[in-house]
């Protein structure tokens, strides 16, 4: 394990400007804390005034945006800028819910479109799925949505009218300034317009999306999220895909997110046809990795981290994610799940796609397969190099976690 190595986030830089304006506000809380307003009545009027449309759809995502916007408020720790930011956020993601809920009335055709067969990379976070989907993207037959999309899968209510080109620099702005503020997050985990990138953002807008808690101590809402059916969520997910492939078509959807482990079942019921593939890794990494992810994600926009109660958050949170996962296998058809070593993917990528090929119904295809890495890339072990983090930094202990996850590391062999 790595209990000795240096912590990448203890220092983050914050720039100076944002460090200013938070003490301005600390001073002024009173009259800056009413500037911000992160209440739902205020967040649902600005997006109707930005749009003009007012129809929210299923009220599921209102109850969620409820929920979060408590826990933000009575866990969140967020500075003046932390609010500023979320609020911000917020509102897009419901101008963009309004403007595919138009969409769709007005466009028909839209859900008649057909996903069929959709490939679905999931497994713990910071297990490598971010690197098996920019490899499955490539694939001749692969359609697998870029960040600028997902971004802006409906920037207008007839996005045909909106030139990708247009998008792309507007997503590319906001990267500079994510780099800005979170230089050492985007190492950890970079994020491109034109790249393939997660289902997160789809998610958000249908109101169940994780950012909340990643960038806020908004722990009670990740939990709300498991005790409760996000099935419509996935159906609104599901309208989204049926909108990008009536804009761009595709023929077979690859697609990520480690979220979908806690949710497979709400996964296969709306896409039963899908194939899902499981990355595993020693929780022992896994752990303290998504810990430091979720630390630097952070670090711009909060007080305070605790970093113990992030170990413990993320080791029972992960402890959650599997035993759902397992569970929800046993309505699985044959075959529809593949199981992925993550020390075999990094070591030997080609063996591993080649396995998934045949199992998803893939055609071969000779070039492509030998355009692919046969091991670690040199920007793999840079990133590995700037993405420090330990144990320790997270209060966790080695024994402690191989116990708990015990049957876990032996079923899929992870045992370092």
């Amino acid at each position: 394990m790595n209990s000795n190595k240096q912590s990448t986030y203890k220092d983050v830089f914050i720039p100076l400007p944002i460090r200013l304006l938070n003490a301005i506000a600390r001073s002024l809380k009173q009259i800056s804390d009413k500037t911000v307003s992160i209440e739902i009545q205020n967040l649902l009027e600005k997006a109707i005034s930005k749009t003009e449309l007012d129809d929210w759809g299923h009220p599921s995502a209102r109850e969620a945006l409820e929920v979060l916007l408590e826990s933000v408020r009575r866990e969140g720790k967020l500075t003046y800028f932390g609010r500023f930011t979320l609020r911000q956020f917020l509102i897009g993601k419901l101008c963009n819910r309004l403007r595919v809920i138009e969409a769709l009335k007005r466009f028909p055709e839209i859900q008649r479109q057909q996903i069929r067969r959709p490939i679905f990379i999931t497994g713990w976070y910071r297990c490598g799925t971010t690197y098996l989907h920019h490899l499955l993207a490539t694939h001749p037959q692969s359609r697998a949505p870029q960040y600028w999309e997902l971004m802006h899968p409906c920037p207008a209510v007839d996005p045909r009218k909106i030139k990708p080109q247009e998008l792309i620099r507007k997503t590319k702005l906001a990267n500079r300034i994510h780099r800005y503020l979170a230089p050492q997050f985007n190492r950890a985990h970079s994020m491109a317009a034109e790249k393939p990138e997660e289902c997160l953002q789809l998610f958000e807008n249908a109101g169940m999306g994780t950012t909340a808690f990643f960038i806020t101590e908004a722990k009670s809402y990740a939990w709300w999220l498991l005790e409760n059916d996000i099935r419509p969520g996935y159906r609104f997910y599901e309208y989204q895909i049926k909108l990008l492939n009536w804009q761009r078509p595709g023929r077979r959807w690859v697609l990520k997110w480690p979220y979908h482990l806690w949710h497979m079942d709400a996964l296969l019921a709306v896409f039963p046809d899908a194939t899902v593939i499981h990355i595993h890794r020693d929780p022992r990494e896994a752990i303290p990795s998504v810990c430091s992810l979720a630390a630097l994600a952070r670090k711009p926009f909060c007080e305070c981290i605790d970093n113990a109660a992030l170990g413990q958050f993320w080791t029972d949170y992960n402890e959650a994610g599997w035993e759902r996962g397992l569970a929800s296998r046993v309505k699985a058809g044959p075959g529809q799940i593949i199981d992925v070593g993550y020390a075999d993917l990094t070591a030997n990528p080609s063996a591993v796609i080649q396995r998934i090929l045949a199992t998803a119904d893939l055609e071969p295809d000779d070039p492509w397969l030998n355009s692919l890495p046969s091991g670690r890339t040199k920007k793999q072990e840079k990133s590995r190099e700037c993405h420090q983090y330990a144990l320790s930094q997270f209060g966790l202990d080695e024994d402690n976690i191989r116990g708990r996850f015990a049957d876990y590391i032996k079923t899929y062999d992870l045992e370092s």
